[in-house]
């Protein structure tokens, strides 16, 4: 049997134990609608484990970075209060994956693996996003993850809504329709939050996983 390089996402809330219970529900809530918009445009599995945490399962590398970034926007566009952002730590894992079960808690593989360990890490690191892998690129995605968690760390909910809707590949023209606000408004909120320099990150790491 063929094994396949996969990518493995483990998150968890951040302070989950200081959120009120009730708009804890409310957070789920909000989440399973933004991975239910994902699934109309990538083969993704999820599942909630331990209350504040869950993993996501991507079919490629190739996707895994967008549908992360994604996920991590979409969780920052939750207002908690004045331009804060609810927040989640996000832990990319791309390998291969030897035990493939039907809840993915129970699967097992390199993916999965480095995964976990990495979201481990987070905390103590002080980041809130990395990528890694079982390849040679290992140690250069985990450092450009340290420059990502810097351009993204401060961004405000509205500029949240506005990167996962880019990353969507909305035009500002759509985006501003959709937020019922206008285009220079979204073109700024677009800059401030460093869609340039995201988008040119993402696309070098398309190009590392382009036909693995």
């Amino acid at each position: 049997m063929k094994l396949i390089k996969i990518g493995i996402i483990t998150a968890d809330i951040i302070e989950s134990t200081e959120i009120d219970f009730n708009i804890r529900e409310k957070l789920f809530a909000q989440f399973n609608q933004g991975i239910e918009l994902l699934k109309e445009s990538y083969q993704i599995e999820y599942e909630w484990y331990r209350g504040d945490a869950f993993q996501v399962k991507t079919n490629d590398c190739l996707s895994s970075l967008r549908v992360a970034l994604l996920i991590k926007f979409w969780f920052k566009s939750f207002e908690k209060e004045a331009k804060k952002s609810y927040d989640i730590r996000l832990s990319l894992g791309l390998g291969k994956v030897e035990i493939n079960k039907s809840q993915l808690s129970l699967s097992d593989g390199e993916a999965y693996r480095i995964s976990g360990r990495n979201l481990d890490g987070l905390k103590s690191n002080k980041q809130s996003f990395i990528v890694d892998s079982n390849d040679y690129h290992s140690n250069s995605l985990k450092i450009e993850s340290l420059l990502l968690n810097a351009l993204i760390d401060n961004i405000t909910p509205i500029q949240s809504l506005v990167l996962f809707y880019k990353l969507k590949g909305l035009k500002e023209e759509e985006i501003a329709k959709q937020l019922k606000l206008a285009q220079s408004t979204v073109n700024q909120h677009s800059n401030s939050g460093n869609w340039n320099a995201i988008s040119k990150y993402l696309d070098y790491f398309e190009k590392l996983y382009t036909n693995v």
